[in-house]
This record gives C-alpha cells, structure tokens and sequence, in this order.
C-alpha cells in the first residue's frame, strides 16, 4: 500500500510542476490531494504523536516564513503578500510540512528553495513570465530526491 501511495505522491508532484511551469498556477484539488497522500504516507511511517507533533512544528516553522514574508511585503516592498506570493506556493508550503518529520523538512525546505532560485536563475530567459514557479521546482527537487531515495536506498527521509 505504501509503496502506491508514494508512486501515486510522485505523480501528483509531477503534475504539481507541470502546472506550476506552463501555466504558472496549480489547481487546488492537485495540492489538496497532495497534502493528504503525503500526510497518510507520512502518517503511516509515524506513530501518531510523533505525527501530530512533527506536523505542528512544521506549520510552526511555514506560519514563521509566511509572517516574515508578510512583514517584508508590506513594509518593504509596499505590496499585498499574496501579489509577491503565489496561495499555491504556500499550500505547496503546507503539502511538505505535512508530508515530513521535522528534519527532513527543513533540510528540503532549505535546498528546495535553493535549487528553486537557482535553477531560474540559470533558465530565467526561456520563462515567459518573470516570476519563479516556486512550487514547481520544489515539487521537482523533492520528487527527484524521492526517486533517488528510492534507487539508492541511502537515506530514509522519515527515519530522521
């Protein structure tokens, strides 16, 4: 069962940046269903309170993030937070806090960023619109970390 369900996260992952690429939005119901199934996959590798309590901690973390965002879009840039970032980045925010014990997310949250700002840095003339498709490159950074998890068998994202 396990093992579907993380085949059917590595699709939703997939279609989350294909959306996120060519149209530069996601549709809600993708990243609804990638919060659950990544949720129940995490869930199931988790006892309960070891899964409530990392799933706190990470909306913790995503609420600091966004309110620091938020601060730094009012203040700084004059603008409305959701005009400098896109609602599907912060549920995609929300399908990796859900999805991850505690230190997995913040190691992946951290390069997924990074991998995101420097992969539109090097392809930044062959986008059309100017802005990144954030939850796109994250969802291709982690679903390229769960294939190569999967081929290698090195590290258990859950286990740390």
């Amino acid at each position: 069962m396990i093992t579907t369900l993380e085949i059917l996260f590595l699709l939703i992952l997939g279609l989350l940046f294909y959306q996120d690429i060519k149209e530069r939005k996601v549709s809600l119901w993708v990243l609804i269903t990638g919060i659950v199934v990544g949720g129940i996959i995490h869930f199931m590798k988790q006892n309960t309170t070891v899964f409530l309590t990392t799933v706190c901690v990470n909306l913790l973390f995503i609420s600091l993030i966004c309110g620091m965002l938020w601060v730094y879009a009012k203040f700084k840039m004059k603008q409305a937070l959701f005009s400098v970032f896109g609602s599907g980045d912060l549920l995609f925010f929300v399908l990796l806090g859900g999805s991850l014990p505690i230190v997995s997310f913040l190691l992946l949250f951290v390069f997924s960023l990074i991998f995101s700002l420097s992969i539109f840095m090097l392809l930044r003339k062959q986008f059309i619109k100017k802005t990144i498709p954030l939850a796109g490159l994250q969802s291709l950074f982690l679903g390229l970390l769960i294939i190569s998890n999967k081929l290698t068998n090195n590290i258990d994202l859950y286990a740390i």
